[in-house]
């Protein structure tokens, strides 16, 4: 129980607290699932290991793509759901508008090291280094690919980028021009719908424009009664891609959202808003060089009236250049500056406290990656580090090297020795809880993660390819507190660094597309953690942290073109138990079968959880229960 207490302490503060196609075209058509081959999927553009632009099959990575194609077809209406798609991620639903997601480990309702980005605007706040999954949307038809790496990718993409990276890339403005609108209902929603309109500037330039909103039903608890956390997002946004001249191109995009959430047994809701602007500049000088910057400016809010009140505004700027050296060699070199203010309004200090109440923070950093090829491009050799600094932990240093070779057009295998962190953040060092009796520190030092690699990919025909990925790591200076709370000769307790383990696993996944009008992705994973606290500490907050990953997880997928205007998708998965959260193993299953009535008409039902048994999946009193919502679409 007093660990319990600890953790719920530590972990539970700010959850509880925080808390389209062209025009004159079709529909995708449902025949669709022939046109993307497996050896075309082994070739779609990546950029998220190497920042630049290579094939599936050369990465030197646990990398998975999610396509828009696929999100359309699966009829999920969040970014979080489409994360459960991917093989490898762990995504669990604490309640109406809370996630836990994170990959290899560690996961939490404040997962901190998971780095995800949205057209090259990090979604993650300093505030506990995680992300607020309620407030991140945008419409899912204008997403052209989302990206994942399993495995640490803070070589390129800085702190935080730790167990993994999530890419979200939306589509160009010109590839969505026309209209669609979709209006919905049903299950957990009350009611969703959005609008999005493209069309040309002059003649090299497009632009699109959007809005959309989403009123979600509270969850039902064990008991059957409800829980009380109703909740609403509405966002509204535009985008807008011109080409200036010759090899120069010009986007500028943004967004802007509202939302409220309720709170069983509390009268007053929880606000949120935010808007957030990009302006990226790219310069192409030939085939083999290129220059990219940007500069985001990003504010968000939060509004509790019950424990505290945030508001906080970055602003983030990026330079990257590419070239290509000789025959054998790519360098990409570049560097950024992030300047970060808060400004925290305390309800009742006594409870609950942040010092100072307003902080600012700059962070820079450089980077550079040399890929050089051997033995007429089989072997292909990644040198990459990235030195940053911030005022937390002053600078860090971190390093990669990966090796990539090609046993044959087929087979690939690769390999990967990294070093990352997740520096401190203002949980970690400014919190102070009950007057004083469990506090921030400010030594604490940045998280450390040093991680071995291993992979191996084979088509081993056109219907049929293999990826499997085995990784083994060791944590170092892990958050923990320093003592147990019910020993009051060691007040205060402080967060500080006192945990250290390794975690080991295995990642397999395989296409299969059966027959032409078939597919199926078949996935699992294993993993092992074990953590420990330092000698001279008694706490068990990091000890049980052991036990909120599954050991186990399958995952399905079919995806079915029953005839030209039916389709049929299917996501299974099966998770292990995790018992410091006492959720025991669970399966469920989810569904969309979609009826294109006309080229401009589509309507889709979608039912979640179709299993037996409603379960919790991260130790929360509310079930995830199932749900069956339908969805209108129409094209202009």
């Amino acid at each position: 129980m007093r660990a319990k207490l600890q953790q719920g302490i530590l972990f539970g503060l700010l959850s509880s607290s925080v808390v389209a196609t062209a025009s004159g075209m079709q529909l995708a058509s449902l025949d669709s699932l022939a046109e993307l081959s497996l050896e075309d999927l082994m070739n779609i553009q990546v950029v998220s290991v190497s920042r630049r632009a290579e094939p599936l099959r050369d990465s030197a990575a646990a990398v998975f793509v999610l396509s828009g194609e696929d999100i359309r077809r699966s009829g999920v209406r969040s970014l979080a759901e489409a994360l459960r798609l991917i093989p490898g991620l762990q995504v669990a639903r604490v309640d109406s508008h809370s996630w836990a997601i994170t990959a290899r480990g560690i996961n939490s309702t404040l997962a901190d090291k998971l780095e995800v980005l949205m057209d090259g605007r990090s979604l993650y706040t300093p505030l506990f280094s995680g992300v607020f999954w309620e407030n991140q949307d945008t419409v899912l038809k204008d997403i052209e690919r989302i990206e994942v790496i399993r495995g640490p990718g803070a070589a390129l993409w800085g702190a935080n980028a730790v167990n993994g990276v999530v890419n979200i890339v939306t589509r160009s403005a010109a590839d969505t021009l026309g209209g669609h609108q979709t209006l919905g209902a049903g299950g957990e929603y009350e009611a969703f719908g959005e609008l999005r309109y493209g069309a040309k500037i002059g003649e090299q330039g497009y632009y699109r424009v959007y809005g959309k909103g989403q009123w979600y039903d509270e969850q039902r608890a064990r008991d059957g009664g409800g829980s009380g956390d109703d909740w609403s997002h509405r966002q509204a946004g535009f985008r807008a891609d011109v080409t200036l001249g010759d090899r120069q191109n010009l986007t500028v995009q943004g967004d802007v959202y509202r939302g409220n959430i309720s709170a069983e047994g509390v009268d007053k809701e929880e606000s949120r808003s935010g808007e957030n602007v990009i302006l990226r500049f790219r310069q192409d000088h030939s085939e083999h060089a290129d220059t990219d910057w940007q500069l985001v400016y990003d504010r968000s809010q939060f509004n509790n009236q019950v424990t505290f009140a945030e508001e906080r505004q970055w602003l983030d700027f990026e330079l990257k250049h590419h070239r290509r050296l000789g025959d054998r060699q790519e360098i990409v070199v570049g560097g950024g500056f992030r300047l970060s203010r808060d400004d925290i309004a305390i309800v009742d200090p006594q409870t609950l406290d942040f010092i100072p109440r307003s902080r600012r923070d700059e962070t820079y950093d450089l980077f550079l990656q040399d890929q050089i090829d051997f033995l007429e491009s089989r072997l292909r050799l990644t040198l990459g580090a990235k030195l940053e600094h911030n005022d937390y932990s002053g600078s860090e240093f971190q390093p990669s090297i990966r090796a990539r070779y090609k046993i044959d057009e087929d087979s690939t295998v690769w390999g990967a020795l990294s070093r990352a962190v997740r520096i401190p953040n203002r949980l970690d060092e400014d919190l102070v809880v009950f007057s004083g009796v469990l506090r921030g520190n400010r030594d604490f030092d940045s998280e450390r993660l040093y991680a071995t690699e291993l992979g191996y990919r084979k088509q081993f025909s056109e219907t049929f390819s293999v990826d499997l990925a085995l990784f083994y790591n060791e944590y170092d200076r892990l958050r923990g507190l320093t003592d147990n709370l019910a020993a009051p000769q060691s007040l205060p307790v402080l967060i500080d660094n006192l945990g250290a383990g390794r975690s080991h696993g295995a990642e397999l996944s395989s296409h299969w597309q059966w027959q032409s009008n078939i597919k199926w992705l078949l996935s699992y994973r294993y993993f092992d953690l074990d953590i420990k606290a330092d000698a001279d500490s008694r706490d068990q907050t990091i000890a049980d942290a052991n036990a909120n990953d599954p050991s186990h997880q399958l995952k399905a997928r079919l995806d079915w073109d029953i005839s030209e205007h039916w389709a049929l998708f299917v996501a299974a998965r099966w998770v292990g138990e995790l018992k410091d959260q006492n959720v025991d193993a669970y399966a469920a299953v989810d569904a969309n079968v979609m009826w294109q009535l006309s080229d401009q008409l589509e309507v889709s039902l979608r039912a979640s959880n179709l299993t037996d048994d409603a379960h919790p999946e991260f130790g929360q009193d509310a079930e995830i229960r199932r749900s069956v919502h339908a969805q209108l679409t129409w094209t202009f």
